[in-house]
């Protein structure tokens, strides 16, 4: 998954952590694709304010990450769904369910 999508995923998990403008802010660069000069004249902050607080904000989010772990969850979950459906799809119940089990008890 590339550092957009993966920084997107970040924010839907962890968004609510940050403060109103880093939120904004990341939202603007990230999901609206604004530049940023467009943010900084949008939150009427400077050029290098919006950066930093750009930086800051990503940083806050993969610390939220190294010590939540939620996003690879996520991604551990949603390759064990492939398997689990490729399984179900070939009739293999039976090792469908006992990943379906194993994944429960961890």
């Amino acid at each position: 998954m590339d550092n957009y999508s993966r920084a997107a995923i970040l924010i839907d998990i962890y968004g609510s952590l940050l403060t109103e403008k880093q939120f904004n802010a990341l939202c603007l660069y990230l999901n609206e694709d604004c530049s940023l000069f467009e943010i900084a004249e949008k939150m009427n902050i400077s050029r290098q304010a919006a950066h930093d607080i750009i930086k800051r904000s990503m940083n806050l989010l993969e610390e939220y990450e190294l010590n939540l772990g939620i996003y690879s969850k996520l991604i551990i979950n949603r390759k064990n769904e492939n398997v689990i459906k490729k399984l179900l799809i070939e009739n293999k119940v039976n090792e469908a369910l006992s990943l379906v089990h194993d994944i429960v008890e961890n």
